[in-house]
């Protein structure tokens, strides 16, 4: 008396459907770049060490609405 075993078609899909992501994320990933608008000039802003500078910008950029 051997017992049936069920296979469910759902690992199938899935498997099918990570295969698309995954060709989809290796078409796709290339064509995501990053890019600066003036590479031979920068503006780099900085403050001293422990100034938390751009946390300091952005409370005060936040708090200037008052």
């Amino acid at each position: 008396m051997g017992s049936k075993r069920y296979h469910s078609k759902t690992p199938g899909k899935l498997n099918y459907s990570l295969f698309c992501i995954g060709v989809c994320l290796i078409i796709l990933l290339p064509l995501c770049d990053t890019f600066n608008l003036d590479v031979e000039n920068p503006s780099v802003y900085s403050g001293p060490n422990g100034s938390y500078f751009g946390y300091s910008v952005e409370f005060y950029l936040t708090n200037s609405s008052r």
